[in-house]
């Protein structure tokens, strides 16, 4: 039997037993169906989670705690935390598989900041949290209007007594030791700036911010002041002082709460406030990989030199994502297996009733393997067409759900204009699924079939 009249059969035999198939076909689509929306959720929760909250190509590693890491003890000589040195990054850095590791390390004095009346009305006042960031790890990103770097080396040490006696642009007059210096460059997080316009921005009735406005942020100056806090602390030693700082850019690479400054300020502000130890080390490492694969045996040669994990939310988020979608689907696959039952059953039934024509098939010619692949197209059919519908019922009631979170849910850091992703390679996936589902299903009645007797089914009442 060759491809057109195969086709032609297929065709009309699913024109007779039309209702008999739409039942079938509408089985397999509500199980399809359901498996394409929740592995379409879980794709777009990942790509959320792992893709801008967590980032799964990175490990935090930190030196390990004990109950003696305390600010008191460190005064006293007796305690403190712990830094990481020259030498473990270095070997962090020759581990197979490491693309880069930027070493960390935070305030260990009190600091606070303010500003913000040219944008927000009035000046903000907040305790400074921060940490210094290697500008390896943001190397390949675009800051402006000053680079994300150590400013100090180049600068003119022009004497001043305010800021129109500094002639070189971007410099201003540091009142205490009447020289002209070059703002601080900031970078803040992504994160933050879901933060804000989640909360901040619709407590306070300001506007969010998207990328555009980001971008026209940047150049906005606040003052700090190093040594001292809002809530009455000062540092153990050196003298308070203010400096300007200036945002540069937004990077997912900062500090998700906080500010991030070019490593080697923060260094030298540590030793200066903090003692000579402080500012000796690094408080944490991000070892960001080539490859996801690789994290687990970068974990393990961290373990060995006495570093450990910081965070491993990225870890404990990937796993329960991967348990829901797997609970989810196999209640999906529970409604697939209900309706390949039924499709086994309702073919069983058709090869009963067309033994006759079954019959004056193989007497006219057609062998066993054409009667099977005759039963086996109806069945890929069937699949295909319930598949499809299956996934265009997933898509659209997803587009269903993104609107109805638009309009009711409130914004969240990191909320985003769609919670699927129904990728071709889904598509695809669930396609071929209903099919080869359909065609187990219709696999032994088209065996059965098959294996009729010519005379027998000729002669069958």
């Amino acid at each position: 039997m060759n491809g057109r009249a195969w086709l032609r059969i297929v065709g009309q035999n699913l024109q007779r037993a039309r209702r008999q198939f739409v039942v079938s076909a509408l089985g397999i689509a509500i199980g399809v169906g359901a498996l394409a929306f929740f592995l379409g959720l879980s794709a777009g929760v990942r790509e959320v989670l792992l893709g801008q909250v967590f980032h799964v190509d990175r490990v935090a590693l930190e030196p390990p705690r004990s109950t003696l890491d305390v600010p008191v003890l460190s005064a006293l000589g007796g305690g403190g935390p712990r830094l990481i040195d020259d030498q473990q990054v270095a070997r962090l850095r020759a581990l197979p598989g490491v693309r880069r590791v930027a070493p960390r390390t935070r305030l260990q004095f009190p600091a606070r900041a303010w500003g913000g009346a040219q944008l927000l009305g009035r000046d903000r006042y907040a305790e400074l949290i921060g940490e210094g960031l290697d500008p390896a790890a943001v190397a390949d990103e675009n800051f402006s209007p000053a680079p994300f770097k150590d400013l100090e080396e180049g600068r003119t040490h022009e004497r001043c007594n305010g800021d129109p006696d500094c002639h070189t642009p971007g410099e201003y007059c540091a009142w205490d030791v009447h020289e002209c210096q070059k703002p601080v460059p900031v970078v803040i997080s992504k994160f933050l700036v879901e933060l804000y316009n989640g909360s901040f921005a619709a407590s306070h009735g300001l506007p969010k911010i998207n990328d555009f406005i980001a971008s026209r942020f940047r150049g906005f100056t606040f003052t700090i002041e190093l040594g001292a806090s809002f809530l009455g602390a000062r540092a153990s030693q050196g003298t308070p002082r203010q400096r300007r700082a200036m945002l540069v850019g937004v990077s997912d690479h900062a500090v998700p709460i906080g500010v991030s400054v070019p490593l080697s300020y923060v260094k030298r502000w540590n030793a200066e406030y903090a003692g000579a130890g402080a500012g000796a080390g690094y408080t944490s490492v991000t070892v960001e990989v080539a490859d996801k694969g690789a994290v687990t045996a970068v974990v393990a040669a961290a373990r060995e030199m006495g570093l450990g994990v910081a965070d491993s939310a990225a870890e404990q988020a990937g796993l329960a994502i991967t348990l829901m979608t797997l609970l989810l689907g196999l209640a999906s696959l529970a409604i697939l297996t209900v309706a390949v039952i039924n499709i086994a059953h309702m073919f069983y039934r058709v090869v009963s009733e067309r033994r006759r024509e079954i019959g004056v098939l193989r007497a006219l010619g057609a062998s066993a393997a054409d009667v099977r692949r005759i039963l086996l197209g109806e069945a890929a059919a069937i699949g295909l067409v319930g598949g499809g519908l299956g996934v265009l019922g997933a898509y659209l009631l997803s587009r269903g759900v993104d609107a109805a979170v638009a309009r009711w849910v409130p914004d969240f850091p990191f909320k985003p204009e769609s919670f699927f992703i129904f990728s071709g390679g889904l598509v695809v996936g669930c396609l071929g699924f209903a099919v080869v589902a359909c065609l187990g299903g219709a696999l032994w009645p088209a065996r059965s079939a098959a294996r009729l007797d010519p005379a027998a089914a000729l002669t069958a009442v």
